[in-house]
């Protein structure tokens, strides 16, 4: 069951995020065309035109490369060979690395387009379409991958190799992997000893790629690793053209000023020259000199740079201004789907694209879910709670239920007057009959005043004894829906779904519930 929440009505997007989802006729400045189930026509008419067969031949020949020594599905197989078709297009997402799947909305964004895929087929009976991850395999931010929080317990890969994330050996991996598969032990027969046990191979770029094939292949998912030395060496004619002009900063120095003007934040800063150059342990950024480019201690002439790009175009990486535009030049793209933060930098690139002369895809923001157990969202109910409630403070929650029970806190401001005049009158009596004895009736009213304070303890836990269960009740389920005060699908992770250890059928499940054309926050009960 699915109940759909306006995004208006959380506390999770902003305005200007919402204008992916709500208004995109508003960014009509900075995109192709506005997101819509009918605008999918007009991007593949226009991306047929652009995408020739020499650029499918290109594809399948890298995709045969990469899918070389992995279990293909014949789904997987099928659609590799579509892809080599005028009429088959594709609609990607895109993520970094992560630990056994990550916080959820990794899985949100596979799905989506794997979904979207399905609806367009239905919607489009004439042409093809194939999902597709791309793994951001050159990424080098470590830190932001290296753990997962499972069952409310953080588990941690410890390893000190930089450089492309992709690209690192699995010195540590081991350890994390048996510690996840401990917590199933119970479950022998449990889906995700397996999935674990995919995550090998020399490197984490290859073991990750087989993990996500295990999780996702019977559906199709095309699994795209950049970082192939064919695919860069097509793309090295842009590369070459950044080094010469550094035309990216300059598009997107042009766009970045209306969209201050417009109010927008600017998600990601240009840099002189938009590339890394990747060595063994290493991604370091190319900057410009006098005399032409330098990265780590590294310096070379113009000409000594274009010979480095000519004889090994895989050790240049594009960074985040560049990527998509690589991802688009390689596929028959037609829409991108990314997080709400994620899809916001976009509306910087499309000057970038057309000084490439690469299409611009449709961009939408990913849908974004909730999942709570059906037995939770009835005791929720039961409480006199709405959807609205589920991200308010569950100590407000808690003294809303009460007074609603007509349990109101108990009132002791006359018990606390009488105490303490009696306090009052008790020592004016001592003083007029032996001063000496004030002190020691002072002791005594302090006595009796902390007798009385636990008195009105006991009281209190009395009165909100008789709702233990429901105020358990609250702080579980806020808990659930906002672990740590984060929206669950930042960090709470797919596994912690699957107690039982069935992982395909949870993600079957949220597949089917999900709407990847809906505008609204999604609450899918389970």
């Amino acid at each position: 069951m699915r109940i759909d929440i306006p995004r208006s009505s959380t506390p999770f997007f902003n305005e200007k995020q919402r204008l992916f989802t709500e208004n995109q006729a508003a960014l009509s400045a900075w995109i192709q065309r506005p997101f819509s189930k009918e605008a999918f026509l007009e991007q593949l008419t226009e991306k047929q035109r652009v995408f020739g067969a020499s650029q499918r031949d290109l594809l399948q020949e890298g995709l045969e490369e990469l899918y070389e020594d992995v279990l293909r599905t014949e789904h997987v197989q099928t659609n590799i060979e579509k892809l080599g078709q005028a009429n088959c297009f594709t609609v990607t997402t895109g993520h970094q690395l992560s630990l056994a799947t990550g916080p959820l909305f990794f899985l949100y964004k596979i799905l989506h387009v794997i979904k979207q895929c399905e609806e367009l087929k239905a919607s489009y009976p004439d042409y093809e379409f194939v999902p597709v991850y791309w793994m951001a395999s050159e990424d080098h931010d470590f830190a932001e991958i290296q753990s997962v929080s499972l069952f409310q317990q953080v588990l941690k890969w410890d390893r000190s190799q930089g450089g492309a994330v992709g690209r690192m050996n699995l010195d540590g991996l081991e350890a994390v992997i048996s510690e996840i598969q401990t917590k199933f032990q119970n479950h022998p027969e449990s889906e995700i000893h397996s999935l674990m046990e995919a995550m090998s191979g020399e490197t984490y770029g290859k073991a990750f790629f087989q993990f996500v094939n295990e999780l996702f292949g019977h559906y199709g998912l095309i699994i795209i690793d950049g970082d192939l030395p064919l695919w860069k060496e097509a793309f090295s004619p842009i590369f070459k053209q950044e080094l010469l002009s550094g035309f990216s900063a300059k598009a997107v120095e042009r766009t970045n000023q209306s969209l201050s003007q417009a109010g927008f934040p600017l998600q990601v800063e240009a840099k002189d020259t938009n590339l890394f150059y990747l060595s063994p342990d290493k991604r370091e950024r190319i900057q410009r000199t006098e005399t032409g480019f330098q990265f780590g201690s590294k310096e070379l002439d113009t000409e000594s740079m274009l010979t480095e790009l000519k004889n090994h175009p895989e050790s240049f990486s594009p960074n985040v201004v560049l990527r998509p535009v690589y991802q688009e030049f390689l596929l028959p793209n037609l829409c991108y789907v990314g997080g709400p933060g994620e899809i916001m930098y976009w509306l910087q690139l499309k000057e970038v694209f057309e000084e490439a002369e690469v299409l611009f895809p449709l961009i939408q923001a990913r849908t974004s879910i909730l999942l709570l157990e059906e037995k939770n969202w009835n005791e929720w109910q039961a409480m006199g709670f709405t959807t609205q409630d589920l991200w308010r403070n569950p100590m407000e929650l808690k003294q809303e239920f009460l007074e609603r029970e007509g349990s109101q806190a108990i009132d002791f401001s006359e018990l606390d007057e009488l105490t303490l005049k009696l306090s009052s009158k008790w020592t004016q009596l001592t003083h007029e009959v032996d001063s000496n004895q004030v002190s020691m009736v002072e002791a005594e009213l302090t006595r009796i005043s902390k007798q009385l304070f636990q008195l009105k303890d006991r009281l209190e836990k009395i009165r909100k004894g008789k709702f233990d269960k429901q105020l358990k009740l609250i702080d579980a389920i806020s808990a659930k829906c906002l672990p740590k005060g984060e929206l669950q699908e930042r960090s709470s992770n797919l596994f912690s779904f699957c107690a039982d250890g069935h992982v395909y059928a949870r993600i079957e499940q949220i597949k089917n519930e999900m709407d990847p054309f809906l505008s609204d926050f999604q609450f899918i009960l389970l």
